[in-house]
């Protein structure tokens, strides 16, 4: 990142991100390991993402820890044994399994995991909130229908999003073993990993701090590679952009300059990084302020179409129309909650 303090503490991670690789098996710390778990294949939103960073934790009752196992395969569940099997430990090991969000590339394969191992999985409570409401939720073309006219988007550009409705990269019918709140430290013996609630990118997304390793698994919340998409958890009656700013700092407050975050390559300048996060919104929810002061009566579509997209506006269709949509309202209403 030119001018920027942050760089990747991975050379191997920063080479597979760039090749679009799977990253390889490394060590990050003394029983601590990273591994890429392959993302399925097909488009993803803002480009080709290569694999999930999957981390493997040893605790001092010879047991590990599986953070982020990565999406749903067969395929993906022998990379992950043979990965814990190259650290010197066995699957039959893996005595815990913490999700730091909701979405398939780092739920995904949490339950064929519990099912090969016994293990619990770990959510915070306010993610499996998040998951129940998503599965009472049921989604329809009526109800989305009602939000595309209430956005104001054109009947021409409706279709493109109706064919949406019922796709999910959610998992919403897992149920986690272990919930656990801000500030608890996990179940993993003679580590001191702590859980910080940082919502913002979904509502009960968790990073987690090793205390004594100084290191930070910051899941989707914080990334070297990407500015992360809020708000994609479903609705808690909480503004998101205002949540993930409020996340930042507290991730900024814990002093920790050394990240593995779920995508890309692990780095050090994570307050820097978290500053450059903040920015970005805020330039954006700066954005929105400024066409609402043009046009106090402009759609959302419309305000919409007036912001700077890094794609472009007109390139926008389909699933990154929508999420253009959702974004620009969020920051609307953290526009209006800032000023009321």
């Amino acid at each position: 990142m030119s001018g920027s303090s942050v760089a990747a503490s991975s050379a191997a991670q920063e080479a597979a991100w760039h090749d679009g690789a799977v990253a390889p098996l490394e060590a990050v710390r003394d029983g601590i390991w990273t591994v890429g778990s392959p993302m399925p294949a097909g488009p993803t939103p803002g480009g080709r993402i290569p694999c999930t960073l999957a981390s493997v934790i040893a605790d001092d009752a010879g047991g590990v820890h599986v953070i982020d196992p990565g999406s749903d395969s067969d395929g993906n569940l022998a990379v992950l044994a043979s990965a814990i099997a190259a650290t010197g430990h066995r699957l039959d090991q893996v005595r815990s399994i913490i999700a730091t969000h909701l979405h398939h590339d780092h739920l995904g394969l949490a339950e064929r995991l519990r099912d090969a191992t016994g293990a619990p999985i770990v959510l915070h409570r306010a993610e499996q909130a998040a998951l129940d409401a998503l599965a009472a939720d049921v989604p329809s073309v009526e109800v989305e229908t009602a939000r595309l006219v209430d956005w104001g988007v054109p009947v021409d550009r409706r279709p493109e999003i109706l064919r949406l409705v019922g796709r999910s990269a959610t998992p919403v019918s897992l149920r986690a073993d272990v919930l656990v709140d801000d500030a608890q430290l996990l179940d993993v013996p003679g580590r001191r990993l702590r859980a910080v609630h940082t919502p913002g990118h979904t509502p009960g997304h968790l990073s987690i701090v090793e205390e004594e390793a100084r290191l930070v698994f910051t899941g989707d919340h914080v990334s070297p590679v990407l500015h992360p998409g809020l708000g994609l958890g479903g609705d808690d009656g909480n503004n998101p952009v205002l949540q993930y700013q409020h996340s930042l700092r507290r991730i900024v407050e814990l002093g920790v300059d050394e990240a593995v975050p779920g995508h890309g390559y692990r780095f050090v300048g994570l307050a820097e990084r978290c500053g450059e996060h903040a920015r970005h919104h805020q330039r954006r929810t700066d954005e929105v302020a400024g066409a609402l002061e043009a046009s106090p009566d402009a759609s959302i579509f419309e305000i919409a179409s007036r912001l700077t997209w890094s794609a472009g506006w007109a390139s926008l269709e389909g699933f990154t129309l929508r999420s253009a949509l959702q974004q620009t309202a969020m920051h609307i209403e953290a526009v209006r909650t800032e000023t009321a």
